[in-house]
């Protein structure tokens, strides 16, 4: 990505943050990430969702066909090694406002209410935007 589109990228999200509330800005990044979530995987987590009898067993399988879901002491997780968003794709992480990182909480969130048809809170643990590792999202089912 040109350092251009990088400031045009960066002077977008901050206007949103400036102008709007903290909550809004949040929703409307939310609102880009659900859009991105990939119907293909979608179709995938239904279909082992709707074959499987328990949640534990969903996860289990699905963490099978999604390399990034973990389960670690009986929590889901999504791990990333690294910001996936192609929107940003080549923008210097230290350069991305924290609040971006609600796209790919909503993308995660999207993904499982699909897959189990019910509400689902998605958690983020740490990115690599917030100077993390990794980037790690807690999935909380009701």
């Amino acid at each position: 990505m040109d350092r251009q589109a990088i400031e045009w990228l960066k002077q977008v999200v901050d206007g949103v943050n400036e102008k709007t509330t903290s909550s809004e800005c949040c929703k409307i990044l939310g609102l880009r990430g659900r859009d991105c979530t990939p119907q293909q995987l979608i179709n995938t987590a239904k279909k082992i969702f709707s074959n499987t009898q328990t949640l534990e067993a969903f996860l289990n399988e699905f963490a099978e066909a999604f390399e990034f879901l973990h389960i670690e002491d009986d929590a889901a997780i999504v791990v990333y090694p690294r910001c996936f968003c192609h929107h940003i794709d080549g923008f210097p992480v230290e350069d991305v406002p924290d609040e971006y990182c609600e796209c790919s909480r909503s993308w995660v969130q999207e993904l499982f209410e699909q897959a189990t048809g019910q509400s689902v809170e998605v958690t983020v643990l740490d990115s690599v935007v917030r100077r993390g590792e990794d980037c790690r999202f807690s999935i909380a089912f009701p």
